[in-house]
């Protein structure tokens, strides 16, 4: 196996572990909290299957990188397209939804803001298709935007405090700039560029949502 191939299963794991959470983060909590939730209405359903489409889509791509399949890589990359559309409109409909029904501005305002880094991270992967370096890392990081959801859920599983979505998130985070640290002895420019975005996200994300003062 080549160095560059064994690199790759870094990218294929974090995807799946990515993968794995989505997939039974949400059910598990249906399971465990469903009397707490509202009816699972149709658009619900779309958006649960869009997303959970979407990290399947970007495990199964770095899997075919892995094992050297590009072009079929780049035939499916093109269904993301029509993914993200669904999944972002959905997504943000449902937070627009439980606004109505608690009158609680807090999941709107935090969804708004992930869909926002989603696309920033999103548009420099395809900006950068054939850069592989750049496209791999700001996929991924387009990925975690998008987790923060999920990782909430996880607390509710355990019915622990939900700011421990800050550590799992965080370890996410520093994963790549770690590897790449490991691997190449530096930081590339898309993880230095992903960890001062994810920043500027966060600090505004917690002013945006924090009661104001007295």
């Amino acid at each position: 196996m080549t160095m560059t191939r064994r690199g790759e299963r870094f990218f294929f794991f974090y995807a799946l572990a990515l993968f794995a959470i989505v997939a039974t983060a949400f059910p598990l909590h249906a399971l465990v909290n469903g009397d707490e939730l509202p009816p699972l209405l149709p658009h619900m359903h779309v958006h649960a299957v869009s997303m959970g489409l979407w990290f399947a889509l970007m495990m199964g791509q770095t899997s075919l990188i892995g094992r050297g399949n590009y072009g079929l890589h780049k035939t499916l990359g093109v269904s993301s397209l029509a993914l993200v559309p669904v999944m972002l409109g959905t997504g943000l409909y449902i937070s627009w939804e439980n606004l109505v029904r608690t009158g609680d501005n807090t999941i709107l305002i935090a969804n708004i803001a992930n869909a926002a880094v989603f696309l920033v991270f999103y548009s420099a992967a395809l900006l950068n298709r054939a850069k592989a370096a750049l496209h791999k890392r700001f996929m991924l990081f387009a990925g975690l935007a998008l987790m923060f959801p999920a990782f909430s859920r996880v607390t509710y599983i355990l019915h622990v405090d939900v700011y421990l979505v800050l550590p799992m998130w965080l370890a996410f985070l520093l994963a790549v700039p770690v590897y790449d640290l490991i691997t190449q002895r530096r930081i590339t420019a898309a993880s230095a560029f992903a960890v001062a975005i994810n920043g500027i996200y966060i600090v505004s994300l917690i002013l945006a949502t924090s009661p104001p003062p007295g």
